[in-house]
Formats: structure tokens, sequence, C-alpha cells
């Protein structure tokens, strides 16, 4: 569900440690006109003195016509303006900005397009229309096109127009990055990749199917055809169609209360209800929907409704494997890539939490089995989802494409006619911009897109603004900031390959704030090559706020974070987690030392994923994380856990409302089996030191004295500090949800009843919103909230990008006299 929010601000002081960088006076004093502009137009020229009749033709020249100026005149008040005119500034090398290039407080200098003018600078290189013809059926290619493809796809000969650097598709994914290979692009947007099975291909079942079919080799044989009969627990029960050895099976969803918990799970029994009994085997399954069943009661064998040949949600599934580098495909689809030059395959091969792009080795058609060109990362498991790309075979719809590098020649099914449109490979493999030890910069109203690469690096300096621009396309990152006080605000960052925007700076040892900023930007389809821990946006460091922002449509997380004293605050994040499990919209894990960070007043909506696991969760703290605050939330519609608590130490969720949720809150003891001494990623009290932190000394101790009070020595195995110790779950609000606090225990240790607090919940209540069905999520008057004590109002209008908002920092000037433009107007206010 999307949501426009309404104007208004939301005041919310942001603390960051004492010694944290203090934001800039630019922009917060009175805003003034430029002292000097140049212009700079591609029908321009460098000789010429860069005014807006005689503009400038390059980026270079600008920065030099600054430096001069500055070199002659210093910086004077109101700073300098680079007013670059419509159109399109192709770069084959980074546009570097660096020390010189700075401004002052107060006199910054603005890079920036000229109003109502649409301004792009990329990494790329234009592809005529009329370099593309057909394939014909004396061509040899032609066989190798799928016949729905025939007469349909277009060829391009990039090396016969000059265009021969095609880079290489690299081993990446699962948080691994590598530079992005040549895409292709038309009127902006990236071409799907020949791949199969199509991403929208889907011939699964589900339980809200009258009939099922069930695969496997299970003992005794329950596969085969089975019919709904009736209900159980408020979805369709099943009976196979024909008894087994005498006996009739029934698959049915069974919630029960024990030992203090609610449970879900699907059953196969010889009985129509109930939890199975001891007369027969029988095979379960501890989740909401169907898919994959385990054995018990002398059962053996898996039986699943998934179809070993069929297609899942744009995923074919692994049939046998060697575990490492082989497996084998049960689809005969394998047949048609015997003579392809380079496959590749994707596919979360072990972990859904864990994707990787591996080339091809080999590939056997008569056995249906392919050879990967290296282990994928944790290796290969039979059943898991996985496609095959980078296929001449497999251009099978509109807008699918594909590079045969060893020939130069480009494949395209068009989705209509290429005339007059705008077709672009991306080229450049560094950044399109790079500012570097840099200040007092500010970039407006520009757009950066279509490289290899990252778009954007801003590599140390402080107060460096990106103001309206948009960022699209990114091989890699969209932006990427680090340093001190930078802020991206009021932008767009679109169809990155891994991570929106990284932020990243700030001193751990003396907790010394970064100070960047990500706010009000709309920030969608990342994580288009590397699918899992490349998120929208991604705080590293200390004292980085992210609010404001809509966070959508991406097959992983929305925010990571990493480090201390990061705000996250008044987001809308929603459609993400979609190809994952066991994940959150937010999250980080596994530091005892990552505390003082913030998440409140967040709504997080709408987040399911088709695969199974351990769920996608709202808010998840996992591998006992510690010192989180996570405070006036709203969680709606999440198919796992609203707040997933993997049992750290000194977590608070207080004032959160959650709707139609797997459960409010799971909390487990996880720690108190996991936590090691064996300096690995689990010795949690060793990297209690990591980035040179001194956690037993100041600043560290005063500010966290639960934290000072663990002993620099190892953790024996029975230590109450591998509890949850400190933690509270207190005023909230539930409704509606399958379950309301789950304690998942661990090897047989409680977690809840180690927490400090578990006070004023109210767990199954309806909270009475204004108007849910318009997506008002404000609370009515009447709304049980307001009868827990000390309940804070949640600020929904305030809760992603606010139309008409005024931030805090502005542009640094106004247009003032615009008299040398020839009467055109000045851009519209914010």
């Amino acid at each position: 569900m999307a949501r426009h929010a309404v104007v208004g601000f939301l005041t919310v002081w942001w603390a960051i440690a004492a010694a944290g960088a203090a934001r800039s006076a630019v922009g917060e004093a009175e805003a003034a006109t430029p002292a000097a502009s140049f212009y700079v137009a591609l029908d321009g020229d460098d000789a010429n003195p860069g005014t807006v009749e005689m503009p400038l033709r390059s980026l270079e020249a600008a920065r030099q016509k600054v430096r001069d100026h500055v070199a002659a005149h210093g910086l004077e008040a109101g700073g300098i303006a680079v007013v670059l005119r419509q159109g399109t500034w192709l770069r084959s090398q980074s546009f570097v900005l660096s020390s010189p290039d700075s401004g002052a407080e107060g006199a910054p200098v603005v890079w920036r397009a000229f109003p109502g003018e649409t301004v792009r600078i990329v990494g790329a290189v234009p592809l005529d229309p009329a370099w593309f013809g057909p394939v014909l059926s004396a061509d040899p290619e032609w066989s190798r096109l799928p016949l729905e493809a025939r007469g349909q796809a277009l060829r391009a000969d990039l090396e016969a127009h000059g265009i021969n650097d095609f880079g290489q598709l690299r081993l990446r994914g699962g948080g691994d990055r590598a530079t992005g290979a040549l895409e292709l692009f038309v009127d902006g947007l990236p071409m799907p990749l020949a791949r199969w099975p199509d991403p929208d291909e889907h011939d699964g079942q589900s339980s809200g199917d009258t009939s099922l079919t069930m695969f496997g080799n299970p003992v005794p044989d329950v596969s085969g055809f089975w019919t709904a009969f009736g209900t159980r627990d408020g979805v369709n029960a099943y009976v196979r169609d024909e008894p087994v050895g005498g006996v009739t099976y029934h698959l049915y969803r069974q919630t029960w209360f024990w030992d203090g918990n609610w449970h879900t799970a699907w059953f196969i029994a010889a009985q129509d209800g109930g939890y199975p009994g001891s007369a027969h085997p029988w095979w379960y399954l501890y989740k909401q929907d169907l898919g994959t069943f385990e054995p018990a009661n002398g059962a053996t064998g898996r039986p699943t409704i998934v179809n070993p040949e069929g297609i899942s949600w744009g995923f074919a599934a692994i049939g046998g494997t060697d575990g490492e580098t082989v497996f084998q495909m049960a689809n005969s689809r394998v047949g048609s890539w015997s003579t392809a030059a380079d496959p590749w395959f994707f596919g979360f091969w072990k972990y859904h939490w864990a994707d990787k792009h591996v080339a091809a080795a080999s590939i056997n058609p008569a056995t249906r089995t392919i050879t990967l060109a290296a282990r994928p990362g944790y290796g290969i498991a039979a059943g898991m989802p996985f496609f095959a790309e980078n296929l001449l075979e497999e251009i099978t719809r509109p807008g699918e494409w594909y590079l045969d590098r060893g020939t130069g020649h480009l494949y395209l099914w068009p989705d209509g006619s290429l005339e007059g449109r705008e077709i672009m490979v991306s080229m450049l493999e560094e950044p399109v911009l790079q500012v570097q030890d840099a200040e007092h910069i500010q970039l407006v109203n520009l757009e950066f897109g279509l490289g290899r690469s990252d778009l954007v690096v801003v590599d140390g300096g402080r107060d460096v603004l990106f103001d309206r621009c948009r960022f699209y396309g990114a091989g890699n990152d969209g932006l990427r900031l680090d340093g001190t006080g930078h802020r991206l605000q009021r932008s767009e960052v679109v169809d990155t390959g891994d991570r929106g925007i990284l932020v990243q700076g700030g001193d751990r040892p003396s907790l010394t704030g970064g100070g960047n900023q990500v706010e009000n930007t709309e920030i969608h389809r990342f994580g288009r090559w590397s699918w899992t821990y490349m998120p929208g946006i991604h705080l590293l460091g200390v004292g980085h706020r992210a609010a404001h922002n809509h966070l959508h449509d991406a097959p992983h997380s929305a925010i990571l974070f990493r480090g201390n004293l990061h705000l996250i605050e008044l987001n809308e994040i929603d459609d993400v987690c979609r190809y994952s499990s066991d994940a959150g919209a937010i999250y980080s894990g596994r530091r005892w030392d990552w505390r003082g960070n913030r998440i409140e007043f967040n709504f997080i909506h709408d987040i399911d994923s088709p695969f199974p696991g351990a769920g996608e969760h709202g808010v998840y703290l996992d591998d006992c994380l510690s010192g989180v605050r996570v405070f006036g939330n709203l969680i709606v519609d999440v198919s796992g856990h609203a707040l997933m608590h993997g049992g750290g130490r000194d977590d608070l969720f207080e004032n959160n409302i959650a709707v139609r949720c797997g459960t409010m809150l799971h909390s487990d003891s996880r720690g108190s089996e996991w936590i090691k001494n064996d300096n690995s990623d689990w010795d949690l009290r060793r990297r209690l030191h990591d980035d040179g932190v001194e956690y037993q000394l100041a600043p560290w101790c005063s500010t966290w004295p639960e934290l000072c009070v663990i002993p620099d020595a190892d953790v024996p195995q029975e230590s109450h500090l591998r509890f949850p110790e400190g933690s509270v779950f207190s005023r909230n609000l539930g409704w509606d949800n399958a379950n309301f606090i789950v304690d998942g225990n661990w090897s047989g240790v409680t977690a809840l009843d180690k927490f400090a607090e578990i006070e004023d919940n109210i767990g199954d209540t309806d909270p009475r919103f204004r108007n849910e069905s318009a997506g008002d999520y404000r609370l009515a008057g009447d709304s049980p909230a307001w009868s827990i004590p000390g309940f804070v109002e949640l600020p929904f209008p305030e809760m992603g990008i606010v139309d008409g908002l005024r931030l805090i920092f502005e542009d640094g000037f106004e247009w003032g006299d615009t008299s040398e433009w020839s009467g055109l107007q000045p851009p519209p206010g914010p």
C-alpha cells in the first residue's frame, strides 16, 4: 500500500555523543545571492567566459573557473554557483571535486541545474536505434533464439560502432560487491538480462487451492493427489484421495497454546485435526502456509507441495547436488543451453538469506547436470531456488536482452518501436562523480546515472549537500557518503545494483559522531544484482540519521546499521524482504557494543516473501544485538514477527503498535548456547574491542555502564551475561496478530523471565485507527492506547516523505536577481 504523507513537521531532537560533530551553519544562516555564477552548456565553448550568454562546455572548465575566481577574489559571502543547462553529460572518467573546490561557511560552491531544465551526468554511451536490425532465418543465431523471439529480436553490432569494452560478469551477491558489467537501458530503465524462468512465472500451489499434489519420496508414501474437505484453523484442510496401506491421511493446520506460547503448524497425519498421536507416522511444518514437511514418529522423507519440475515465483528448484559446485535440474529446459556461450546462474544456493551469481563451468543436457565455476558461498542444497541468466536462448519476452561478448552483438526484443527512444549502455567503471576531502559543496537538481560502479562517492571532508537530486541505474551503490555533516535530502535513488546509499563516518573509540543525514528521499528498486545485505540505506560508524524516507520494492532489508548512536526515524518501509527469509525490514545483529541506536516512529508494512524458513520481520535485532531503543513504531501486515529479538541485552521495545503480524514480539535466549570464547564471529566479548574500542574506559563506560559490567574475560557457559537481561517490553499494543509474545527459549532456557520489565501491554485489542481503509492510521479519540500509562501518540502523518516539508538545512542561498537569465523564473521552493 502506497501512502502520501500530509504536510507538517515533528521536531525530534537528535542527540549524538557529546564530542559529535557540530552541524554546519551553511543553510541555517540567512539565504544569500551567490557572489559569482558560471554557466555550462553542451553547445558552449571552454574558451568562453562562462556567462549565461557565452557558457562553458565542460565540467572541468567550470571547475577551473571557480578555482581561478577564488584565487582572485576569495570566497565571498553567498558563495559561487555553477549552473548547468539542459542536457546529458557523457562521462568517460570521473568528474572529481577535491579540497581546492571547496566553499566556506556562508559561501558554498553550488553546482545546480538551470531552473526548469533537466541535467544528467551519466557513465554511459548512446546507441542509435538505426544500429538495430532483425535477426534473419539465415543467420547462425536464428536457431538459438526461442520460437517466440524469432522475428522479434533485433541485433546491433557494438564493435562496429566503436564499443568494445563490455566489462565482465563477476561472482557477486550475498553481501559481496563486484563492479558491474555493461548493462542496457532504454528510456532510463534497466532492461532485464535474458533469464529462465521469467520473474513472474509461477505454477506453485498454496493452501487456497481446492486440490493439491504432494511430491517427494516419503515413507509411508503420502505423495499424490489431495482434495479439500473442509476447513481447520481457518484454512483449507485436505484428505489424500487414496488411503496409504489402508490408512487415510489428512493434511491440516493447527494452532494451540502450550508452555506459555501459541504455536501454529501443518500436519500430515492419520487423523483430521489436533496434535498427531503415536499410532501412525506423521509429518509437520511450523509455518503459516504450506511448503516442505519434516518427518516424525517413524516417517521418513520430506513430502512437499513444491513440484521439482515446476516454477515458483520465477525460480526453479535445485535437484540433486554434490553440495559444492554440481547440481541437477529436474526441468528439461537445460537442453536448450548446450551451445550457450557464457551461461550464468543466480540462486539462493544453501540459505534464503545468501544469494550469488555464478558462472557455469559446464552443462550436460543428457544428465541435466550443471557444474558451476566456483563454490557459491555456503555450498548447494537440494530444493533451493535458482534461475539461469545471460542466455540468448532465453530471450522470451519484450525487454529482454543479451550481449555476445565474443562477437560484440547485442540482442534485444524491444517492447515497442525504438524510434525516438533513448538507448544507452553503461560503460564507466568508476564513479560518475567523486568528491574528495572537500567542504561546503552543494549539488542541486542534478541527475547521476548509468554507471557500472557506484554513481557518486563522497570521501572525507564535511558539509556536502545533495538536494533534489536523482541517482539511477547504478551497477553498484547509488551514493556513498563518508565524512562529516554530509546530507542527502528531497531526492530519489532507484534501480541500483547493490545498495541505495552507504553512510559512514564518525569515530567509535571516542564516540565522535559523523552527523551525516539521509532524509525526505525515495529509495526503491535497490539490490537489482546483489539481492541480500545490500539495503536501501546502510549506516556505519557513529551518529548518522535516516529520517522521513520512503524505502520500498526490494528483495532484502531496507535499512541495515552498524555502530553507535544512529537515529532511524519517521521512515515508511514497505514491500521489502520480498525474496528472502530470516530477514528484517530494519536489521542489525551480533554485537553487544552497537548501542545507543534508536528506531523510532517508523511505519513498516506489507512485508512478505514466498520463501519458507525463519520469516520476514519488521524490526530485527539479531544474535544478541544490545542497547537499542525501538519506540513508537507502527508495524502492519508483516508475515513474520513485528519485533524479532535475538536474545540481546538492554533492548527497549516500548510504545509500538503491531497489527496482523505473525507475532508482535518474539524473543529467545540464543546467547546461552551460541556465544563463544574462540575468537570467532560469535565471540562477543572479544568483538567489544573492534575498531580500537576500549569499552571499560571513558567515554564508553560512562555512556553505557551496563556494558562496562561485562568483564574483559571469557564468558562462562553458565554466565547470566548470555541472557537478555535489562531488556524491556512495555506499553505496546497488538491487534489481530497470530501471537502477541512468544518466548522462543533456547535449549530450555527461557528469555522473557530475564527481561527487566514487561508491563502495561495490550495484547489483542483493536487500536481504533481513524480510517484504516483509507490509509489513515492516526489513533481515534477512543483508542485503547490512551489507557496505557504514558503512551505517546504516534505521529503518523509525519512517517515517510512529507510533502512540502521545509527542512532545517536549505540550499544556502536564494536565486536572487534573475535578470541575467532573460526573464526565466527561479525554481519553486521546497
